[in-house]
């Protein structure tokens, strides 16, 4: 992977992350819990903890697009 390459998987992967953070809000981190798009097609709120299990195989943070 070349280095263009590499910058702009980091800035999709930055911009997918920050993403998830504008739906955070103190209510969710209050009972450690985020949204996360599943599938693409259904939202969740999932433990912290889980979170990590869903964004490690291919969910995205944050609550799915028309939802």
């Amino acid at each position: 992977m070349n280095g263009f390459a590499r910058i702009t998987l980091g800035l999709s992967v930055t911009a997918a992350l920050l993403g998830g953070c504008a739906t955070d809000n103190i209510e969710d981190r209050r009972f450690g819990q985020q949204m996360v798009c599943h599938d693409g097609d259904q939202t969740l709120t999932v433990s912290n903890a889980d979170s990590f299990v869903h964004l490690d195989h291919g969910d995205s943070p944050g609550p799915c697009p028309g939802s």
